[in-house]
């Protein structure tokens, strides 16, 4: 429960939310745009958060679709994790978003709000580092599609009173050879059902074209794909050892070193992570 007042909306389509945010804003209220509100409620019970008003997206069309149209898998962004693994029409996102909590919980949680959290591990936008994903992001000017990796630093850059209506997928992407696995201070979480925690460290390869892409969770204090760790794990003119001495000198922040794990655990999962996917993607071609 969310301990004190807010005004609620829930608007019909994404230009009225835009409308409501702006009116709200310009009245200096604080507003935030709510999906499943899982971290909404936590947060403010918590009075870690204090919306003065809340403006729910689930009744916009546009954020609640999930299909493929002309070869394209569209994602709204009021989709539930639970409602991305039942329909398994990205296998990959649905193990990297199956692994999130609970199914209870995971019924509630939509992938823009995972991805849009506060917290640092936000595992569901791995799958979607991987395989070139665009969002659509409506504004004060108007609609605007773009390359997820171009405006995720650490975070999604998105502009005040930005709604996040959309993730778009080639289809390709959804059929090709991937390896994924999530490890917790509880062990292996290998598939969606078995342990849930919080991530020392959450994978995701696929094999396009020959070569491996790699985005992580868990390790840093953000999730993150880069471009230098890509063609680390590719290089394959030494041993898998100096592979990963590569890939640990090109990482974007230091190794997270907490209470779940040290550093120096963290870097021997890795190792191990990196093994299994180099074994697991050996002569693996796409499925598409």
């Amino acid at each position: 429960m969310i301990p004190f007042d807010f005004e609620y909306y829930k608007p019909d389509t994404y230009q009225e939310a835009l409308s409501l945010y702006q009116s709200l804003h310009s009245q200096g209220k604080t507003v935030l745009y709510y999906g499943g509100g899982t971290e909404v409620i936590s947060f403010s019970s918590l009075y870690q958060l204090h919306p003065q008003a809340l403006i729910d997206i689930k009744g916009i069309p546009e954020c609640a679709v999930l299909e493929f149209q002309n070869d394209r898998l569209i994602i709204g962004a009021a989709k539930t994790l639970a409602q991305l693994q039942e329909a398994n029409f990205f296998p990959l996102l649905s193990q990297c978003g199956g692994r999130v909590a609970d199914h209870t919980i995971r019924n509630k949680i939509t992938l823009g709000g995972n991805i849009c959290s506060q917290l640092p591990f936000r595992e569901g936008i791995l799958a979607l580092l991987v395989s070139d994903c665009e969002v659509v992001i409506a504004g004060a000017d108007g609609v605007r599609r773009e390359p997820l990796n171009q405006i995720y630093t650490q975070s999604l850059q998105l502009k005040g009173g930005d709604l996040l209506l959309q993730f778009i997928v080639e289809k390709k992407y959804t059929g090709l050879p991937f390896y994924s696995m999530k490890k917790t201070a509880n062990g292996d979480v290998a598939y969606p059902q078995n342990k849930i925690g919080y991530p020392l460290l959450s994978s995701a390869f696929v094999k396009k074209d020959g070569l491996i892409r790699a985005a992580f969770s868990g390790l840093c204090p953000f999730p993150f794909r880069l471009a230098s760790v890509d063609n680390a794990l590719n290089d394959k003119t030494g041993p898998t050892q100096e592979r990963l001495e590569k890939v640990v000198k090109l990482l974007p922040a230091d190794i997270l070193h907490d209470l779940e794990g040290s550093a120096a655990y963290r870097t021997a999962l890795l190792g191990n992570t990196l093994s299994k996917a180099f074994e697991g993607l050996e002569g693996a071609e796409s499925l598409c």
